[in-house]
């Protein structure tokens, strides 16, 4: 005799539309309208912000852009929610269950609701949606119930949608059905569903796919949408701007100076022009290599094995007999994505990268903000997937005119198409940087444009038919694929020499970060592990030729631009011009599991706010002897003064919202 599981069912005929997956879809989609009337609200409640720039064009792009963001929040913050309601067991059906699941689904979306309307209130105040910084900033005031009390009272007309909304999420609600059918049927039924619907939520809590990008959508990808940064309120709600900012509230700020004065007078990030000022306008190119460490380049390495180390980027080798580069250079981060706002915007990795910090909303000043004002046109070039790490975003964020990336590549005709593509990562290099000249030709002088590469990356592949030109060396794959690199490198001078552009470009080559993969012991460590060529090349000659003294940093490079191209207005760069810093002033910085502070001879590591170890990296590479107490305590005090008022500022800057300077 066969089993069956009854229930009070309207029909006995099985219908897609009432199946358990379409209900939970159907409860999703009311709470996407209550996101809906939430941001339209946000909207109407910050009018005089918006009222300027916001026509119905405008709204539109800012709210499909929203929904992208209102997903993963919907689908993080009704996770729960979801798992009930697909439970493969059938006393889900049954009252108990499935009213605790609707209590759960209302009283979360309505908690939400709560927080978007809340932050419509304070919007003004603070000018980005409401971070988990926000608890570290308000932590121990005594008067917040009393301000809340009061803005409710002001707000009432909130209060009261906010009733009308949970009423209609309550009235709305569907509760699981399930038609008659075998028992066996019916659990087979059920586990398909929770199968099929479990990477559509973990699809929807990323904002992407795991094919379209390598890391979930953060705060900071809503610059993608909007034209201004004030435009990301409308993008982003505020459960996932706190959802997203969870373990990245920002680090406790070490107050060393008391006021700005004392502090300024120690380190500050504005940059004003000099009072002499000499014009260029010269184009500006940065090459951003993958992986890139200066251990691979021979002409840096002289003196290894014994002076007989060749290293792996011949063309390099023979650009730097004619290029400008500094005795000591480091990245001021370990990862790909800490690489643009410190090469594009003067800002460091501190602790985290900016781009996924609770500040990542911020108005900041890049090079091509500034050198827009000068009248260049700009552009961003990298051959992956058009939403990759998120650099897109960033880059519009930074004031670039363009991005163009795989999408831009395969769309034009004369380059292969999806061809060139690796297979994993995106465009070879050789074929991407030619796209990059032939665009480069395309754009108005003066022009600034830079390039981030990708083939010096895992799984350290070259293209088909360099497998017998490029073969593994060494200890590591990679370093074929840094030959490939600098190949592609030489082949896009060949051709960019042809240009009528290419005498009146100042050409910087550096990396987003070193490599793991090392083989030598001098770059072993946390010293080492930061080494990163840096190089200028002006086919001019105007520039310095030659190995300089001193310290250069990723972040160096937006002051030393602008300043030579004889920009005259202020601006905020947390780097310095290595063009015109004395060689005992000149340092770097770097933050990965401590902040590392480099002057002179010396790095200066910090712990709790208090100096932890100092070492001569010059004399002891692998910082086997610690120096702390035992050097001449002025040096000690400056290094230490510096590095403490090089945080605060950023830390005081960042929580403002002061790290620009507008301009009319």
């Amino acid at each position: 005799m066969q089993t069956y599981y009854s229930y009070n069912y309207r029909s006995e005929r099985y219908r897609w539309f009432d199946s358990n997956p379409v209900r939970l879809i159907s409860n999703l989609l009311w709470v996407y309208i209550c996101y809906e009337i939430c941001r339209l609200a946000f909207i109407f409640e910050n009018w005089s912000l918006y009222s300027a720039n916001l026509s119905w064009h405008t709204f539109w792009t800012l709210s499909l852009g929203g929904w992208r963001f209102d997903t993963s929040a919907i689908f993080y913050t009704n996770s729960l929610v979801i798992l009930l309601y697909l439970f493969p067991f059938h006393f889900k059906e049954k009252k108990w269950f499935w009213m605790l699941t609707k209590l759960l689904y209302v009283i979360i979306n309505t908690a939400c609701i709560i927080m978007n309307f809340a932050d419509s209130v304070f919007f003004e105040f603070r000018k980005h949606r409401t971070s988990m910084a926000i608890f570290q900033e308000f932590k121990g005031d005594n008067n917040l119930g009393g301000i809340v009390g009061s803005e409710i009272a002001g707000h009432w007309y909130l209060v009261i949608l906010t009733i009308l909304m949970t009423i209609f999420l309550w009235k709305c609600y569907r509760k699981p059905g399930t038609p008659v059918k075998p028992l066996k049927r019916y659990y087979l039924t059920q586990v398909i569903s929770l199968i099929v619907m479990t990477p559509l939520a973990i699809f929807g809590m990323r904002g992407n796919t795991f094919f379209t990008a390598t890391r979930p959508i953060s705060v900071n990808y809503a610059h993608k949408y909007a034209s201004e940064p004030i435009q990301t309120g409308i993008v982003l709600n505020t459960p996932f701007s706190i959802i997203r900012t969870v373990n990245q509230m920002a680090e406790k700020t070490p107050i060393l100076f008391k006021d700005e004065a004392a502090l300024s007078a120690v380190y500050s990030p504005v940059h004003v022009p000099a009072d002499s000022l000499v014009k260029r306008e010269k184009n500006i190119v940065i090459l951003i290599v993958e992986s890139f460490a200066q251990e691979f380049v021979g002409a840096l390495n002289k003196d290894l094995d014994n002076g007989t180390y060749k290293g792996y980027t011949p063309f390099t080798d023979s650009l730097l007999q004619h290029s400008m580069y500094f005795e000591q250079s480091f990245a001021n981060g370990g990862f790909s994505i800490d690489a643009l706002p410190a090469v594009i915007a003067s800002i460091p990795r501190m602790d985290r990268p900016f781009v996924l910090s609770p500040h990542s909303l911020n108005h900041i000043n890049s090079l091509a903000s500034e050198v827009k004002k000068m009248g260049y046109s700009t552009a961003f070039f990298h051959g992956a997937d058009n939403e990759s790490l998120g650099f897109n975003a960033f880059i519009k964020q930074a004031g670039v005119d363009r991005y163009f990336g795989k999408n831009e590549f395969v769309a034009d005709p004369r380059f292969g198409g999806m061809k060139e593509f690796d297979g994993k990562w995106g465009i070879w290099d050789e074929p991407f940087l030619q796209f990059f000249c032939a665009e480069l030709s395309k754009m108005p002088q003066p022009f600034m444009a830079s390039i981030f590469t990708l083939s010096s990356h895992h799984p350290f592949a070259v293209p088909e038919k360099y497998k017998d030109v490029f073969v593994d060396e060494g200890l590591h794959k990679l370093h074929k694929c840094i030959r490939y690199a600098d190949y592609s490198i030489k082949r896009f001078f060949e051709s960019a020499r042809k240009q009528p552009w290419f005498d009146n470009t100042i050409f910087i080559i550096t990396a987003d970060h070193a490599s793991s993969k090392r083989t030598h012991e001098v770059y072993f460590g946390e010293v080492g592990g930061f080494r990163i060529p840096i190089i200028f090349y002006d086919p001019s000659g105007e520039l310095p030729q030659g190995r300089q003294p001193g310290i250069v940093q990723q972040m160096d490079i937006m002051p030393t631009m602008l300043n030579y191209l004889g920009y005259d207005k202020p601006y905020i760069a947390f780097g310095k011009d290595v063009l015109n810093t004395p060689v005992e002033d000149m340092w770097a910085f770097n933050w990965d599991f401590y902040p590392q502070y480099f002057k002179g001879d010396y790095v200066m590591r910090m712990e709790n706010q208090q100096i932890s170890e100092i070492y001569n990296y010059k004399k002891d590479p692998l910082l086997k002897e610690n120096l702390k107490g035992k050097m001449p305590k002025d040096i000690e005090q400056d290094m230490f003064n510096h590095m403490c008022a090089l945080i605060q500022s950023y830390m005081q800057r960042m929580d403002k919202d002061e790290v620009s300077i507008k301009h009319e």
